[in-house]
Order: C-alpha cells, then sequence, then structure tokens
C-alpha cells in the first residue's frame, strides 16, 4: 500500500456492501466456558487476541474510530431499537434488510472481522458450525452494541466491577437482580434482563466483559464508571509481556527494526507455512536488507540493523500506536506494522500526521508484500534508518 508512504487510498466501495468478515475456513469452535471469579479468569491466547481486537471493533462499530464517513451511521444506527435479545436475534438471522435495522454494511470492516472471526469462532453469525464464516457477525455482539450504544447516547455508565461481581445473576435459572444490585451495576432491570439474555445465549460475553483490553476501553469511551477495577484493566491491557528484552542498557546498540504483526491471523494447523505471517515479516526483513546494500552511501563495513518481532500479534493503529511501540521496542529506531488482509480499512490513517516522516513507523498490507508491491515502502524505511545507521558507525568523538 503505497498510500501508507505519503498518500491517501482511493478505497472503491462495491456494489453490494455486507458487513464483517470474508468467507473463510475456520477452526474448531471454541467452546464456551464458565465464568469464574475475577480474580481467577484467564483467557486462552486466542480468547486474549479476539478480545484486543475487539476492543477496537467495538468503537469502530459505535462510532468512535474507523472510516471517518461511517462515523456517524455507527454512531446512531439502532438508537430507537428496544433492549429485546429475541427481536434482534430474529433481525440478525433474518433477511439483510432487516439487519441494517441494527448494524451499518461497511465494508471497511470486512478485513478486521474476519481476523476477529479467526481467533475466535463464537463471535461469528454462525459460530463456527459450518466450513465456513458468515458475512454476519454473531447476534449477541449486535446486542452488547446495541446496549453500549444507548448508554452512550444518554450518557450513562455502568459498573464493570459490579457486573463482575454478580456474574452469578446471569447464570441461567438465577433470580433477578434486586434494586441495590442493578444500581450498582447502572443497569435498570431491563438492561440486566437484555444482558442475561445475551450472556444466557452466548456465555462467552460475560468473560470478555470482563477482558482487560475491552474493560479499559469501555472507559475511555465513556461508558464504564472509572474506578480501581477498570484502574486494574488499564494496567492489564499492556504489551509490556512481549517487549524487547534484547537490549543491556551499554551505548553501543546496533540500529534496531521492529517488526510487528497486528491485527493478522495465524497460520491454521497444517497449512503451508508460506501463508504465516513470520515468513511475510521475514520477507520484509530481506527486502530492507536487500536495499541497504544496495545503497552507494553506505559502506560495506557498516554494521547491518537487527530486528525485533514480538512473539504474537497485537491491535495497534494511530490512537495507540505510541503506547503499544513504547511498550513493545521503545528503542526501535524504525517499526514497520504488518496489518491482516484490507484491515487498515477499518483503522482511518491520516498520512500528514500518523506515519512517516511525522512518525517513525508505517503501515503495510501483508498482501502488498506477498505481491511483491511494497518497493516503495521499502525505499522509505530504508531512507529513514540510513542517517542512523551511518551515525551509529562514527567514532566517537574525543573528550
Amino acid at each position: 500500500m503505497k498510500w501508507f508512504a505519503g498518500k491517501r487510498p482511493a478505497l472503491a466501495l462495491t456494489a453490494i456492501v455486507i458487513l464483517l468478515g470474508a468467507c473463510s475456513s475456520i477452526k474448531r469452535p471454541v467452546p464456551s466456558l464458565p465464568t469464574p471469579p475475577t480474580s481467577e479468569l484467564v483467557f486462552t491466547e486466542n480468547e486474549q487476541i479476539a478480545g484486543e481486537i475487539m476492543a477496537y471493533l467495538i468503537q469502530v462499530v459505535l462510532g468512535v474510530a474507523g472510516a471517518p464517513e461511517k462515523r456517524q451511521a455507527w454512531s446512531t444506527r439502532g438508537l430507537d431499537l428496544p433492549l429485546d435479545f429475541a427481536m434482534v436475534s430474529r433481525r440478525m438471522h433474518g433477511p439483510v434488510p432487516l439487519r441494517t435495522e441494527l448494524m451499518v454494511l461497511d465494508t471497511n470492516i470486512l478485513g478486521l472481522s474476519r481476523v476477529l472471526y479467526h481467533y475466535d469462532p463464537r463471535l461469528n453469525l454462525f459460530k463456527g458450525t459450518r466450513d465456513h464464516q458468515s458475512l454476519f457477525p454473531c447476534a449477541e455482539l449486535m446486542a452488547i452494541r446495541l446496549l453500549l450504544l444507548q448508554k452512550r447516547h444518554h450518557d450513562e455508565t455502568v459498573s464493570m466491577a459490579a457486573i463482575a461481581r454478580h456474574a452469578d445473576l446471569f447464570a441461567p435459572e438465577s433470580r433477578d437482580a434486586a434494586g441495590e444490585e442493578l444500581t450498582a451495576m447502572g443497569l435498570t432491570a431491563e438492561e440486566f434482563r437484555f444482558l442475561k439474555d445475551v450472556f444466557r445465549s452466548e456465555p462467552a460475553f460475560l468473560r470478555y466483559m470482563q477482558h482487560p483490553f475491552i474493560v479499559s476501553t469501555l472507559r475511555k469511551i465513556g461508558v464504564a464508571r472509572p474506578d480501581a477495577f477498570t484502574l486494574a484493566a488499564d494496567l492489564k491491557a499492556s504489551y509490556d509481556q512481549l517487549s524487547d528484552q534484547s537490549r543491556n542498557g551499554t551505548e553501543d546498540q546496533p540500529v534496531t527494526v521492529a517488526l510487528v504483526p497486528a491485527m493478522i491471523s495465524a497460520p491454521d494447523e497444517g497449512k503451508s507455512p508460506s501463508g504465516d505471517y513470520i515468513q511475510v515479516l521475514k520477507t520484509v526483513r530481506t527486502a530492507i536488507k536487500t536495499e541497504l546494500n544496495r545503497r552507494p552511501e553506505l559502506p560495506t563495513s557498516t554494521p547491518r540493523p537487527v530486528f525485533f518481532i514480538p512473539d504474537r500479534p497485537v491491535t495497534i493503529y494511530p490512537e495507540n500506536a505510541d503506547r503499544v511501540i513504547g511498550q513493545l521496542c521503545p528503542t526501535a529506531d524504525f517499526t514497520v506494522i504488518l496489518l491482516g488482509k484490507n484491515v487498515y480499512r477499518a483503522v482511518f490513517i491520516d498520512p500528514d500526521t500518523d506515519i512517516y516522516p511525522y512518525k517513525r513507523w508505517l503501515y503495510l498490507d501483508i498482501d502488498d508484500v506477498r505481491y511483491g508491491q511494497t518497493d516503495a515502502d521499502i525505499g522509505t524505511i530504508v531512507s529513514a534508518i540510513l542517517p542512523v545507521i551511518e551515525a551509529r558507525a562514527m567514532p566517537p568523538a574525543k573528550t
């Protein structure tokens, strides 16, 4: 995507606009698990990654992030609908025109949602029960969006701590919440019953409502009450555990290029290694090295850069890029962010503020790398790190 190096994309809208994920092969469905107390809640790696992606997707479908031309529609669609999960389910399983009452038919998030379904098929309308994914999200996801939308519109907040504390009230056959419990959670009786129906239909969502990245996001967009619970989520919503530990603190440090996979599918078992994003990142690394060797101003004896790749994909977009890159590799001299196929369409990237030369990073689409369409981007990366390489290669000044 050469526009990432300084040009805006010219995105053509398709004639038929369908939301949330192209058809693709899926992995075995992830079984729903009971929700343990908050202190014991543990997510699988796939759930952890899915929750991180969902935290960003929530912002998009509430009109807080994503393509600017779609934000107004997302911020109002379904605002006047009743909180009735049976109604939401009927519409999501009904004809497409009925679904448009609940959601915007937005092709910009097809790539992002496909990655989400890859990590947790339960979030898809078919819930991993077929040999391909639906083009639509599960009814529960759209129901959660409906409640959050209405809460934001009325400037109301919920207590994620109280919801977690009263998780047993959302279990099947449990009693309804009493008045003081509703007040603590920030829910009306109608909202409580609505959420109970959602969680009964897909228990995974009660777990996801305690995912640190989701809780932190809900606080940031004004839906969750700030308290000790959300503060703890803010601290846990971090990639510090994936950070580059190779720097030893000495002055003699090599030039470092971070290659960061973001919102991208990990390979399915049994698939060819060529489909692995790690192989694509290696292609980027090789291309950078090759371009460096072509530069006549760089002596062959000059040390070449080292590369850092985190152990798994992360969720990164312009609004959190400074923080995430700072957590992953704070001393990186340049960062290449590799996005899943067409994920960039769900991420508004302003070339005048969000990428090099205004930042020390740029974004690449995985298919652009696969099909050799990144020559200009590789040139930009090399031009950015050349002065750093040359400066590091200079002998220290005598004192």
